[in-house]
């Protein structure tokens, strides 16, 4: 998977980077086998720092999730699940049709 990760005006640190890269790995697999890329955007605004997912798992299936907190890390949590979530309706969706 081609994961991209970026900062709007903030350093994304490693600790951040890897904590990204595990959990994205483990939720685009989980669901769809081999997703083709993601991208993951931080963001500071006030006192809320915001992260934007977008997960390209196949041929026009494309998500995207949001997520704000006052941690950084919370922040990415809430958008993971968010995305987590929609991906597994998706999968089901698809099973059902089928």
């Amino acid at each position: 998977m081609n994961l991209t990760i970026a900062g709007k005006h903030i350093d994304i640190g490693e600790a951040l980077r890897a904590h990204v890269e595990t959990h994205m790995s483990e939720v685009a697999a989980k669901y769809f086998g081999d997703p083709v890329e993601s991208h993951v955007v931080f963001s500071h605004e006030g006192t809320l720092y915001r992260t934007r997912n977008t997960v390209h798992v196949g041929k026009n299936i494309a998500m995207d999730s949001q997520g704000e907190d006052a941690d950084i890390y919370a922040s990415f949590n809430q958008a993971a699940e968010h995305l987590k979530k929609r991906l597994r309706r998706q999968k089901r969706k698809l099973r059902d049709h089928q």
